[in-house]
């Protein structure tokens, strides 16, 4: 990519990182939509597994130079929504 050279052309890069984005966040909906087949209803919410993420997230952005904060606070409000996501696909799956 080369260098953005006023406003936007930046907003233009980032309308495709934001396409990007929705199709992993699609990507990852499709993974949770199958996993939740494997779940008892009590196991949607893992808060071991969610530390482990959560951690590691820590750590990667740690080494992209991307503040902490910020990760966490984008990560726990996708695992709060894939949560409500699983909670209501779950009776569907179970069937």
């Amino acid at each position: 990519m080369s260098k953005p050279s006023n406003i936007n052309e930046i907003r233009i890069e980032i309308d495709k990182i934001d396409l990007k984005i929705l199709n992993l966040i699609s990507d990852r909906k499709d993974l949770v939509t199958q996993v939740v087949k494997f779940k008892n209803k009590n196991q949607i919410v893992d808060q071991k597994r969610i530390n482990e993420i959560l951690n590691k997230l820590d750590t990667e952005a740690k080494k992209r130079g991307v503040p902490q904060k910020l990760v966490r606070d984008l990560w726990k409000s996708m695992i709060k929504s894939f949560i409500l996501y699983e909670e209501q696909i779950f009776d569907k799956t179970h069937k």
